[in-house]
């Protein structure tokens, strides 16, 4: 019975200080991702904004890596519980998701010959929402279609950003896989 109850608590614990983690790295990418509309809100479309884009793009990279390293290393060292690790991957892969789709969209609004797409004369926000969300999880699985395909150089940059930070969730997670013992 105590076994149980200080097992309870170690899993409590460790949602807990996940979501710390998680809401703080979440809301770094929501202020960077509200900063690209009050980016785009600028008239003067300059050739700085889609280099800012990609800056703050590069930050939101830096911060996700660092909530993975951390937060994987910390439950392998202490817990070793499958769980604990597919719920990390399931939020960062959601996170990294959605915040490239929101740089991809930004891009898009400043400049919309960056991407190749079906959007041309499309100015329905939900359309473009969608099929941003569409090519960051199709370029976060390296499928590739090819029906959204970047072709400004800040576009390319973006797209090389998450496709390196898939690849260094996954394969940071693949590479500590033997540390994690699955409970029964």
């Amino acid at each position: 019975m105590i076994e149980n109850i200080i097992d309870i608590s170690k899993i409590t614990s460790f949602y807990k200080q996940l979501f710390k983690k998680v809401v703080f790295t979440t809301l770094i990418v929501i202020a960077l991702s509200l900063s690209y509309v009050f980016l785009v809100g600028v008239e003067a479309k300059t050739i700085l904004l889609p280099a800012v884009i990609v800056g703050l793009s590069l930050i939101k990279t830096v911060f996700i890596m660092r909530l993975t390293f951390i937060q994987l290393s910390k439950i392998i060292s202490e817990s070793h519980r499958l769980s604990h690790v597919l719920t990390l991957f399931s939020v960062l892969i959601l996170l990294i998701i959605f915040s490239f789709s929101f740089d991809y969209h930004a891009l898009y609004a400043v400049d919309s010959n960056s991407f190749k797409s079906s959007l041309e004369g499309d100015n329905s926000v939900m359309r473009q929402s969608f099929e941003f969300i569409y090519f960051s999880l199709v370029t976060f699985s390296s499928v590739g279609f090819g029906d959204v395909v970047p072709i400004s150089v800040p576009g390319k940059m973006v797209v090389l950003l998450e496709v390196f930070l898939s690849f260094f969730v996954l394969i940071f997670g693949i590479a500590n896989i033997n540390r994690i013992h699955i409970n029964k």
